[in-house]
């Protein structure tokens, strides 16, 4: 809205200038007219201030509907009053400021749902060319085109009638259709030499002789293009019908398309457009090495959650295999547990995450299947503290600490051990700690083993800055410590 209202400031001043040129010098270069238009259109647009304000404050369908009521009802109602109550006549607000401002909002809300909407980065391509570069240019251009158009419209005459009143009057422009076709299509053409400069210095000698051949050569090409191109274009423009004996469309305004002012306004679009390009493929460069990494560390962020400790489950069939071999009535419930355990790794482990009850609930079924295991001797004591709430965790996390456990203080000795195990929330941090008795003589690896290195970097790549993770000897018992913002 800010910039609307700017724009349409200049403009009602500009027209000023050119209808009243000598008042116009009076007013010692518009100051004072400039302050109050300004001041006039920003109290006239403050509904529309103030639906843009609660959208941005207040997003989602109810500001939706704000904004379409600010933006439709209001200026209806404002040039309705203009055309029909004297009194209103002095408002300033116009069917092109109308135009400008919401396409202006329109295109900032389309640039904020690309870059909010789940996947719309990645996936796509559409949304990029929306709004890519080239197409801010296009989009530039085009409304150039209209603008120009309807200034040629509104002024009889206009090539020789200059200064023109910069006035879009998009009812007179339809009611002369043809003439304004007539102008489009000669102002397309101009914005098309322009976009042709552009194209040729991104896609030419930016992305094919700079990142390739230097600086030294870009230079010299960029040189030669300039100098070939200019009295090209140049000739070309003069063939248009809009071209006067006393004035031409050229920037030099003559009918010499070698004029050195021809030359100078290429050498500005192309000074003009190389920093903008640069700096646009930097950030697009860095967008994509971020897309790229992003990605790498989904893949292995999937690969680490989808590993199933092979240990655990090998001593588990051979377990499975001692019952069988014993017709034991243990080995049905063993063998539904592990099924459940198998399910839950390959169709749960799949999902970014997970409920922090489900967590739990496969915890739970991984002691019981050990408790049927080991018998009695480990001692296992749990003390789970679910808070109310829809916690989520990322899956097969605090399993890795669990195994652990069973690993060091079970599967090293044959003597009797205990694990514990503690669970609570506090606040929307989750705390769950592991501790295991450690047996006699025991080998001591500080780094935990495989199992703790897999835990730390799915941490890392999940829960960046977010969690703490301590793991060491205390006494004659190994301590583990998970805290994590759920």
């Amino acid at each position: 809205m800010v910039v609307a209202v700017l724009v349409e400031t200049l403009l009602r001043i500009h027209g000023y200038a050119a209808e009243n040129y000598d008042d116009y010098i009076q007013l010692r270069g518009g100051a004072g007219l400039y302050l109050q238009t300004l001041l006039q259109l920003t109290l006239e647009s403050a509904p529309l201030i103030a639906a843009q304000c609660w959208v941005l404050l207040r997003p989602g369908p109810r500001g939706i509907l704000v904004w379409g009521v600010g933006y439709m009802l209001y200026p209806t109602i404002s040039l309705m009053l203009q055309a029909s109550l004297p009194a209103f006549s002095t408002l300033l607000f116009s069917v092109q400021f109308w135009i400008l401002s919401a396409g202006l909002s329109l295109l900032y809300w389309g640039q904020r749902a690309y870059q909010l909407a789940p996947g719309m980065q990645h996936g796509a391509s559409r949304w990029r060319y929306i709004l890519s570069l080239d197409a801010a240019l296009v989009l530039c251009l085009v409304s150039w085109v209209i603008l120009m158009s309807g200034m040629f419209v509104h002024t009889p005459d206009p090539m020789h009638n200059q200064p023109l009143e910069p006035r879009l009057d998009p009812v007179q422009m339809l009611k002369q259709w043809r003439l304004t076709l007539y102008y489009a299509w000669q102002f397309s053409l101009l914005a098309a030499v322009i976009f042709a400069y552009y194209w040729v210095n991104r896609y030419l000698l930016i992305r094919r002789v700079l990142a390739t051949q230097g600086v030294y050569l870009f230079l010299l090409c960029s040189a030669a293009w300039l100098l070939v191109s200019y009295p090209l274009f140049g000739t070309m423009v003069l063939q248009l019908p809009l071209n006067i004996a006393e004035q031409s469309l050229l920037p030099s305004e003559n009918h010499l398309p070698f004029d050195s002012m021809n030359l100078l306004v290429a050498v500005l679009i192309w000074a003009f457009s190389t920093p903008l390009i640069l700096a646009f493929e930097r950030q697009q460069n860095a967008r994509q090495l971020a897309e790229l990494s992003q990605e790498q560390s989904q893949a292995e962020l999937k690969m680490l959650q989808q590993q199933v400790n092979p240990h655990f489950l090998f001593n588990t069939l051979n377990s499975l295999y001692a019952l069988c071999l014993t017709q034991s009535a243990q080995a049905a419930p063993m063998l539904l547990k592990l099924a459940d355990l198998l399910r839950y790794v390959v169709y749960q482990g799949q999902n970014t995450k997970v409920a922090l009850r489900d967590e739990v609930a496969y915890l739970q079924n991984y002691l019981e299947l050990q408790a049927l295991r080991v018998g009695k001797r480990c001692h296992v004591k749990t003390d789970i503290q679910l808070a109310y709430g829809d916690w989520q965790i990322a899956p097969l996390l605090l399993i890795m600490l669990v195994e652990n456990a069973f690993k060091h203080a079970v599967e090293v000795s044959q003597d009797s051990c205990d694990i514990e195990l503690a669970l609570k929330m506090d606040g929307d941090r989750l705390v769950f700690v592991c501790s295991n008795s450690l047996p006699k003589d025991c080998q001591l690896n500080q780094n935990g083993g495989i199992g703790l290195v897999n835990l730390k970097r799915r941490l890392q790549l999940g829960y960046p800055g977010e969690y703490s993770l301590h793991s060491a000897a205390q006494g004659k018992r190994w301590v583990a410590r998970l805290e994590m913002r759920l």
